[in-house]
Parts: C-alpha cells; structure tokens; sequence
C-alpha cells in the first residue's frame, strides 16, 4: 500500500545535517502540502544524556490524536539511529492511512540502512515513558536468545521479521482488539470510544463521513422489527469516497441462511431483524483477504456506523463480529436469536440499548456488552 506521498527537499537537507550533528537527539517529520516535512530538530538536553534522558524532551510535540514520525539518535556523538512510527490510536482514521502507507516511502528514500531499528507505536506513553523501553529491551532479549542492544525494542525486533504490509495489518489488529474490547481513552475516533461520526449532508462531528441516500433510507426500514422479520441489509464504504453504501437487502431471511448473504471478499456491515427477536442484529465481518485500507477504515468505523443506526431510530440489541462469513454458520447465528428471543421472553421488553448505536433511552432490558466473536462450527 502506497500513499503517493515523496520526501520534500527540505527533509532531505534536515535529514542530511541530522546525520552529521551529533549532539541532535531527534527529528520530528510530518506529512504536509502531500509530502514528508521536517519540525524543528530537537538537540540532547546535555552531552551526557542518553536515549532514557532525552525522551522527555519529545512530550511537546506528541499528541494523542496527530501521528509523527519520529528519527532518534541513541546517545549524544552516535551514528545508531532509530526510527518510530507514532500512529494514536486517537487519530483520524484518514490520518492513521496516510502515515501508515507513507512509512515504507520515508525509510526507502532516508536509506533503511542508516537506521539500527524501526518502531511502531500507537501511544504517547510507549514513548516517553523510560520504563516502557526497558520493558521491550528486555522483551527483546528474550525474543532473540541473547543480551540485547541498548535501548533496543522488542517491537524493533518484531517490525525486522515482517514485510511493510504485515507491520500495517499488525497495526490494524492491534487497534481492532483495543476497540472490541471497549478501551476508553484509546478509541479509534475522538474521545469515548465511539468510532466516526456518519451524517447525510452535513457534519455532525470532526470525523464526520458520508453515507447515501440510500443507504439512509435502508437503515430507516429497520426501525420497526415486528414489521420487518428476516429483513438484511449489507453495508460497505466505499473506500474512495468514504461513503457508506448499500450493497444489497433481504426479506424473509432466516438465521441459518444469513452467512451465507455475506460478502465473501471485503468487510461489511449487516443489519438483521431476526424472527422472534424484538431488535436488530448488526454484524461486522472483516475477511482475512481484504485489503489492508479497507480494514483499517471499516475496523475504525464500525462503532460509528451502529451510532447511526441508533440516530435513525434502528435498535441494536446485538453485536456480533467474524472473520470470515463461515464463522457465523453451523448453527452459531442460530444459536443467538435463540438466546436473544428467550432474554426478550424474560424481560418483556427489548433486550439491549444505551450507547455505540442503540436509540438513546430507548431499552430496559438486559444490558448489552461489546462486540461478541463467535466461535467457529463445532466450538460450543
């Protein structure tokens, strides 16, 4: 995956004096005008400081919603270099795609050859927090059987054995596992965990994306689920656009036939009313042979697109998440709107509600977790 975006000349001449200055400990570069830009080089506090005694001169310039690249140099009169990839997981999933594909650009026309390790970091604290980097060193002696270079990380030993493409997907998993368990503070999208914003023609928040007419329309025939038992709906971005759309709909869809509706070769949202249950069912399937932009924006998305859904007036009163289509089959889908229309038989009313999509105060029900990995056939 390539961004398109090349290394200005200014980089080339910062990077340049870089290099030859010793006694700069670090250079801050950014994507700027569609290219990589150098910040104000930061020097070592003194002459005898080394890596452990200079990160915190960097706390101005990291933030928890802007990626940097960020060049290192080991201790004071050393040529070891170190080159981080900060990425938070706070930051604009558009943002996230543009450094994460103009990473491989910067080492290639820098000289992957000057730089002794390569880090890929998601937050400010594995930065500037000297504990953390003892951590990985010693994570890193373990991983390679013997003592390890100062300051080095595990994460740098880790980025040495993967291909460009399988650091980004490493990414991508990493944020996915952090947003599917709820982690407050290191959301994907703003503050909260509520992934993007979507609104029809107008922003309604910073991160906003668009959705179609259509597609708008479709979620709204979810509304009422006594009147629409077996209705599907999928759902897709766009990625060019980053415009939700509606790939195709359903009627009289039963459970065990759901799997087999789902897009095979690229992550989707699905929208069920399934018979029996007093609520909608949303699903995220994400296939292993996607690309990995279109994972990135559908993982980093995926709360914001049942907030929508909760905007229209569609109550979601399960998640549900897969790999692979397959992995809802063999009577897994089956086995939940059982569970589901039992929980309603008990309760008397809908099942869940509350926030990350459902209509605000609208359900008393059994209280709803986050999103809920099936198991694959055969494992109950």
């Amino acid at each position: 995956m390539q961004s398109g975006i090349t290394a200005s000349s200014e980089l080339q001449s910062a990077f340049t004096n870089f290099t030859s200055d010793t006694n700069l400990f670090s250079l801050p570069i950014t994507i700027a005008s569609e290219s990589l830009q150098p910040l104000d080089r930061i020097p070592f506090p003194s002459p005898h400081s080394g890596l452990l005694n200079s990160i915190h001169t960097l706390s101005d310039i990291l933030t928890p919603t802007n990626p940097l690249f960020l060049l290192l140099r080991r201790a004071p009169s050393s040529n070891e270099l170190i080159a981080i990839t900060y990425i938070p997981s706070r930051a604009p999933v558009r943002q996230k795609t543009l450094f994460a594909s103009t990473r491989n650009t910067l080492m290639r026309e820098l000289g992957n050859e000057k730089f002794s390790e390569t880090v890929f970091l998601t937050e400010r604290e594995e930065i500037l927090d000297p504990a953390q980097w003892d951590e990985r060193a010693k994570g890193s002696a373990a991983a390679s059987g013997g003592k390890p270079a100062p300051g080095a990380t595990r994460a740098a030993v880790d980025d040495g054995l993967l291909s460009v493409e399988e650091r980004e997907l490493q990414a991508v998993k990493r944020a996915e596992e952090e947003e599917r368990h709820g982690t407050r503070g290191r959301d994907l999208m703003g503050a909260g965990g509520s992934g993007a914003d979507f609104v029809a023609g107008q922003s309604k928040g910073r991160n906003a994306m668009k959705i179609s007419d259509e597609a708008k329309s479709t979620l709204t025939s979810f509304k009422d689920p006594a009147a629409s038992e077996g209705r599907l709906a999928i759902f897709s971005i766009d990625i060019p656009t980053e415009e939700i759309q509606v790939i195709s709909t359903a009627s009289d869809v039963q459970p065990a036939n759901v799997a087999d509706s789902l897009l095979q070769d690229r992550p989707s949202y699905t929208l069920y009313n399934a018979p029996g249950v007093p609520g909608t069912i949303f699903i995220y399937v994400c296939p292993g042979s996607s690309k990995i932009k279109e994972r990135m924006i559908h993982a980093s998305s995926r709360l914001g697109m049942t907030k929508l859904a909760g905007w229209e007036g569609v109550e979601i009163v399960k998640r549900l998440e897969a790999g692979d289509p397959e992995e809802l089959g063999g009577g897994r889908l089956e086995e939940e709107v059982r569970a589901l229309s039992a929980a309603a038989g008990v309760t008397g009313g809908v099942v869940g509600g509350g926030e990350d999509g459902s209509a605000p105060g609208s359900g008393t029900g059994t209280p709803r977790g986050g999103f809920a990995r099936p198991k694959r056939p055969g494992k109950r």
